[in-house]
């Protein structure tokens, strides 16, 4: 049979959860056929140490890590949030800038062009299921959406003054790893109000930094479920920060439902891809329901929008 070379790359978070070994999960991937990966925070330690040499030996290509790579020993289990870099709690911010460079200086051994970060949160109540219940309930533009809206609006712009204040402090020391390592560091919107950045914090985040070492990274996913809510602007963050866009993932929603492979849902692709700058790093990252057939019906549709 055909194996298809596809023009994109694949998260590895769609199988990392029920891989054997390293070198099972790269073969399984080339033989799909995905020449490039991106490898997130799911990879222990030991699948990492068998998956290494087999990126090489299998000549796939890791285009990008997600933060925290590999999963830290210390830490109960794998995961995105273990440390925050806007926590009150300083040693809780060392040591998530700790482990950020050591992902950082690994993705500059695997050649890897960036690392995506989350950075954070606001320390408010973000109410995400009352929201999910006025969308349900088709009231988001009713005076009981609006005031919804509102509360959670206000409660994260008196807060988020001092988390920002500490991303950035966070961001500092990251950005000399960055340069020894040749990486850029991708701050990705989120999908839940308290998270950072949406579209105004990038303002600040982005511009204490030149674009040498510091870009944005878009998820298409996580811009739709936001502006399904009624709480940010997918056309403003391609817009507005198209010229500090690094790489993009891609995936499907249906309303606040995301990572759902491309054309199971309700995103419009064309439009992503006329906004999207050409030269940047495409990432699909699907959950690990979605099926082979799913997955390549999704490339599919994302070759039909102009985007694989």
């Amino acid at each position: 049979m055909e194996v298809l070379i596809y023009l994109i790359a694949l998260s590895t978070c769609w199988q990392s959860n029920v891989a054997q070994s390293g070198r099972d999960l790269i073969e399984n991937l080339k033989s799909l056929g995905f020449s490039e990966v991106e490898l997130e925070y799911g990879i222990t330690p030991t699948i990492f140490a068998e998956l290494r040499p087999a990126l090489r030996s299998s000549n796939v290509r890791a285009v990008s890590l997600h933060n925290f790579f590999p999963a830290p020993d210390i830490a109960p289990h794998p995961g995105t949030e273990l440390w925050s870099f806007s926590s009150d709690d300083s040693e809780e911010r060392d040591t998530a800038v700790r482990f950020t460079k050591r992902a950082i200086e690994i993705a500059g051994e695997l050649g890897a062009k960036a690392l995506i970060l989350h950075c954070g949160q606001v320390m408010m109540n973000p109410r995400t299921d009352e929201l999910r219940e006025i969308y349900d309930a088709g009231q988001l533009e009713a005076a009981s959406g609006n005031r919804l809206l509102g509360m959670v609006k206000t409660d994260r712009a008196l807060k988020i003054g001092v988390a920002l204040d500490r991303v950035r402090r966070c961001l500092e020391p990251l950005v000399e790893v960055a340069q020894r390592a040749q990486v850029k560091i991708g701050l990705e919107n989120r999908y839940q109000a308290h998270e950072i950045p949406n579209s105004e914090d990038l303002e600040l985040l982005l511009s204490s930094f030149d674009n040498r070492h510091i870009g944005y990274w878009h998820d298409v996913g996580h811009a739709t479920v936001q502006e399904n809510l009624g709480l940010d602007s997918q056309t403003v963050l391609l817009g507005r920060y198209r010229d500090r866009t690094i790489g993009v993932h891609l995936h499907d929603v249906s309303g606040y439902n995301d990572h759902l492979a491309p054309g199971e849902g309700e995103v419009d692709f064309t439009f992503i891809k006329d906004n999207l700058p050409s030269d940047i790093i495409k990432v699909l990252e699907i959950r690990p329901a979605v099926t082979v057939d799913q997955m390549r019906a999704g490339i599919g549709h994302l070759a039909k929008a102009g985007i694989a």
